[in-house]
Formats: structure tokens, sequence, C-alpha cells
């Protein structure tokens, strides 16, 4: 992790948090951006210094700031959700071509999903339909259309990667086979799934929910809030705090999930097939935004290169676990909701 490389001053004039006492601590475990611990005579901040790949996207300020406007009204709704300072309504401050957010610092920690007991999933599906029934509305925020990725586009990463001699220490042709099987299946699982949509975090996984020495949730990383289907989300989330570090995935803790989301007043809005297949384009997403990073010397240095790669790998391997319980998943789901 490299040093703060922005104006410390600057950061705190103008987000008005005090004078800064000592030197920002790195804090690890982001896989986009870089975060730091700055305390001040004013408390604890977390300081976020946005990817400049992402900012430098068309859409990318708008989404940034829809997504801040979903956390802070779940916020006044009841979810204890951490949303960015504002400077001028504005989430961030530009310095120098960096766009820095600041957030007040929770104390606490964030779990591995194999450390989750049944207590920590239960607090999570009941807080996932918390969210899905806050009927937050953000002016302007259309809904979403729903298209798997291309298969040139696919072809296009992979042509690059075997030019590279790389291909991530794969077979080209058996990813190729495999993503263009997934995206396939994404795409006609969406084309089924009835138009139900609400907006929610959309990145509720065991990294993004900081706990309090009271054991009590703060769900952090709102970036990617946006619409969302309902069961589709309910399954990514389930899946996201079952797995464990070998890989597999724990019934009793994806029951969980689902069983608190249900009791807590959720019903399922789709096939639970469907459901589950539709839960792949977010993985997919990743996939095709890690094979780019990895391959792309103009945008990336070789940190975020290296990066991208071990991302590639890990996803896949998510990927073709998911793929081999699909049937799984979906009879853990009938078997909860009967």
């Amino acid at each position: 992790m490299t040093r703060l490389s922005v104006d410390l001053n600057a950061i705190c004039d103008g987000f008005e948090i005090g004078i800064p006492q000592g030197t920002p601590q790195p804090v690890t475990g982001g896989l986009l951006h870089r975060m730091w611990c700055l305390e001040t005579d004013h408390g604890r901040f977390a300081i976020k210094v946005l990817n400049s790949e992402i900012m430098s996207r068309p859409d990318a300020k708008t989404n940034y700031r829809m997504s801040e406007r979903v956390a802070h009204q779940a916020n006044i709704k009841g979810i204890r959700a951490v949303s960015a300072r504002t400077v001028d309504r504005q989430p961030w401050i530009e310095l120098h071509g960096e766009y820095v957010m600041v957030f007040d610092w929770v104390d606490g920690i964030t779990l591995l999903p194999e450390n989750c007991t049944s207590e920590h999933v239960k607090h999570i599906g009941e807080i996932l339909f918390q969210i899905h029934n806050l009927d937050i509305v953000i002016d302007g925020s259309a809904l979403p259309t729903f298209s798997a990725i291309s298969f040139d586009t696919w072809r296009y990463h992979i042509e690059n990667a075997r030019r590279d001699a790389s291909c991530w220490g794969l077979s080209c042709e058996s990813i190729l086979q495999d993503v263009t099987n997934w995206s396939r299946k994404y795409q006609d699982a969406v084309d089924n799934l009835p138009q139900k949509f609400v907006i929610s975090h959309r990145d509720l996984d065991s990294k993004n929910v900081i706990w309090n020495h009271e054991g009590i949730p703060y769900l952090i990383d709102w970036e990617s809030a946006g619409y969302i289907h309902p069961t589709v989300e309910l399954v990514e989330v389930a899946f996201n705090w079952s797995r464990s570090h070998d890989g597999t995935v724990s019934k009793e803790r994806f029951q969980g999930v689902i069983q608190a989301y249900l009791e807590a007043g959720g019903t399922l809005h789709s096939e639970v097939l469907d459901a589950v297949y539709g839960s792949f384009g977010g993985m997919l997403g990743w996939l095709e935004y890690n094979m780019r990073r990895s391959l792309n010397r103009d945008l990336f240095n070789m940190d975020d290169r290296e990066l991208g790669r071990r991302e590639v790998i890990h996803t896949l391997q998510e990927l073709e676990k998911l793929s081999q319980a699909v049937s799984d998943y979906a009879n853990w789901m009938a078997e909860v909701y009967g």
C-alpha cells in the first residue's frame, strides 16, 4: 500500500475535520480504491482516494452522487448506512485530478464469511429485507436493462491475453467456452425474471459490513447502489455470506440468510432457478472488469494489473463452483420457502 499522496491539509480543511494528528494509516482489503485511517483533533476518519480509471468514465460522477444519496436515505430511514461527508453538496473533493471521499470512522471488525455465526447471517437477512422495504426513490435514476456481456467482448479480452502470453495461466479455449455458457444462462434467467426492482446496496458481502464492539452492523461502500431484482440480490447475499475459505458453501448459513429475510416479511419474486442464474451477473461483470484491468498497460499500473490477474483467476474459480452447485442452491431455497 502506497502512502497517501494527496494534500492532507487540503482534505482536512475541505471537509472541516480538524487538524491531522500523526500519519494516516493504510487500510487493506479494498479491491478498487485506496483507503487510509486518519486521526485528527476532531476524531477518526476514513479517507478514500477513488480509482482514477473508474472516475474517468462518463457516468462515474453521476453514479457516485446517486449511490451516496441512496446511503443517506437508507440512514435516515433507520439503516446504519455509513455515507460520505459532503463539500458543496458533492461527496468528494478533487485535488490535482484525484477524487477524495471522507467518512466517519466506525470502530469494529469485518468478518470472513466462514467466521460468521447464525446470528450474523440472521442480522444480514433481516437488514436486506429492511433495505428492500424502504421504497427508496432517487430522482433521475432509470430502471435497469439487463444484458449479458457479449461473446465478442469475451473473445476480445481472451485473444489479448493469448497475445500477451498470459491467459491468466489457464486454457483460453476453456475460459471462452465457460464464460459464454455462463453469460447465456444469465441472459436466459434475467429474460424470465418479472419486472420487480428495488433500489438497494448491491454489494452486501461480508467485507462491506462493520460489526462494532456491541455486535451492531454498519453498512459501508454503497458505491454499487442502484436498482436490482430483490430475489437475485437475496441469492447473491446468501451465497456471499455462506462461503468458506476452501470454496465450499455452508447450507446452514445460506438458508439462514433466506430464512431471516422471509421471516422479516420478505418473499420470493421469481422462480428460484432463475434467481440463482440471475446472480451470475455481478460476478461476470467483475470478471470482465478484471480481465481489462490485468491487460491494459495504458490505464493501470503494475500493482493494479497484478490485482486484476489474481481476481480473474479467483472469479473464474468462484463462477465454476457456483455453476456446479446451482441445483443445490435452488433446492436449498425451495426447502426454506416451501
